[in-house]
């Protein structure tokens, strides 16, 4: 028996441009419902099989610059305000 076996009646639609919409249930489980990288590898078993495999994302953007920046040991100093010409 094949325990790595997906559900027979998910498919994958590849357009004339080489796009894929990969089944819903799989993009929730591997945590590409919004899309992300993954690596392909050809199988050599005569029948063109393709591996998929998600990369793991790394997350950067707004969380990880806060966390750098309580981490930093000496604080900016304070913005001095002023008003803009136009006000």
């Amino acid at each position: 028996m094949n325990h790595h076996r997906m559900k027979d009646f998910d498919t994958l639609t590849i357009t004339e441009k080489g796009q894929a919409q990969f089944p819903a249930s799989w993009r929730k489980q591997a945590g590409l419902m919004r899309g992300g990288p993954c690596d392909v590898r050809v199988m050599d078993d005569g029948r063109q099989s393709l591996l998929i495999t998600p990369r793991p994302r790394k997350r950067r953007g707004a969380l990880v610059l806060l966390a750098h920046l309580e981490d930093q040991a000496v604080a900016f100093p304070k913005v001095e305000r002023h008003t803009m010409p136009f006000k």
